[in-house]
């Protein structure tokens, strides 16, 4: 079939090699079809018919971005919206509903998005698979952290590295996190929201352990702490994750072990090609069925649900530059409610 993808481009190989034929809408990275700004689904629709494609099928890959399509309600194919960062986006809750799926990422937030007979799944993250057939040289780094700092979602982030570093030494790095974790023996993960985030399966994938703190979003339902993970730490405890740390450097082989377990296990049922194949199983019934089919009789109902998520987003744009947005948003709302009023 024909797959649109919409945000972050990760499966497109992965669905190529299975015989679709697919094209990424992004505003960064597509080779395919680059949105600048948000649009609606008539605007794509004629840009792909224009070289020869109409969607059969719509995956919206959250990009961590303001939303590339302004009436998700209008796509007149079986969609899936896949969110990933849910805990400092709330507008994802609203848009969703406007899609015939919704995949969360963080399992912690799928009940916000299962109310008004919203159809969702807990679908974790996942690495690359060629990253866990990365040859890593001699591990000649105890323990790194590779990530931004100074993030405004994440400000508890570099006090707690500082503090870590207090107690045991800590490569602060940004940027290619492949030749850093391929080299680490230990690779330190500090989350904004106690999310499970790429950097967990990213560490795992490259062969190093993982010390990750104690959280929910199904870290328990994924890995084994002592087994394929380090023990975890209490949040933002610098002195307790140093301490684990520095009891597994003293005991090389069974940090090997864990190391090589984690591997194993993100190789086997944590890789891009793994979830491919999970989404395309969860489409299966929307297709047969042409969930778009009772949307679109609906569509009243979906519509709101994509004014109130503009109105989120509206209402948190404050800054001079974000004003052509905010006017842009509010319009939305104003179309999108206007058959309400």
């Amino acid at each position: 079939m024909n797959i649109l993808v919409i945000g972050l481009p990760f499966f497109e190989n992965t669905f190529r090699s299975m015989g679709h034929a697919v094209v990424n809408a992004n505003s960064e990275y597509s080779d395919d079809l680059v949105l600048n700004h948000p649009q609606t689904w008539q605007s794509i629709s004629k840009k792909l018919q224009s070289g020869g494609f109409e969607a059969d099928f719509v995956l919206y890959m959250d990009n961590g971005n303001h939303p590339l399509l302004i009436d998700p309600h209008n796509i007149p194919v079986p969609s899936i919206y896949y969110s990933i960062d849910t805990y400092c986006n709330p507008w994802h809750i609203p848009y969703a509903h406007a899609f015939d799926m919704v995949l969360a990422a963080q399992k912690d937030f799928l009940p916000f998005f299962l109310n008004d007979g919203q159809n969702g799944k807990w679908l974790p993250l996942f690495c690359r698979e060629a990253l866990c057939d990365v040859e890593t040289p001699e591990r000649d780094i105890p323990v790194s952290f590779v990530g931004t700092l100074g993030h405004k979602n994440n400000p508890q982030r570099e006090p707690f590295l500082r503090k870590f570093a207090q107690y045991q030494p800590l490569d602060i790095l940004s940027g290619d996190f492949v030749p850093i974790f391929s080299r680490s023996r230990i690779v330190l993960n500090q989350t904004a929201f106690g999310e499970i985030n790429f950097r967990c399966f990213e560490v795992m994938g490259l062969g190093a352990g993982l010390l990750m703190e104690k959280c929910g979003n199904g870290l328990d339902e994924l890995f084994t702490p002592g087994e394929n993970i380090l023990p975890v730490y209490t949040r933002n405890d610098a002195a307790q994750a140093a301490r684990v740390a520095a009891i597994f450097l003293e005991r090389p082989a069974a940090l090997e072990e864990i190391a090589k377990n984690g591997r194993e296990l993100v190789k086997k049922e944590h890789t891009e090609v793994v979830r491919a194949c999970q989404i395309l199983s969860i489409a299966e019934p929307l297709l047969s069925e042409n969930a778009a089919v009772k949307r679109l009789s609906e569509l009243q109902k979906y519509r709101r649900f994509t004014g109130t998520a503009f109105g989120m987003l509206a209402s948190e744009l404050s800054g001079e530059e974000w004003q052509p947005f905010r006017k842009l948003y509010c319009r939305i709302v104003e179309e999108n409610y206007r058959d309400f009023q």
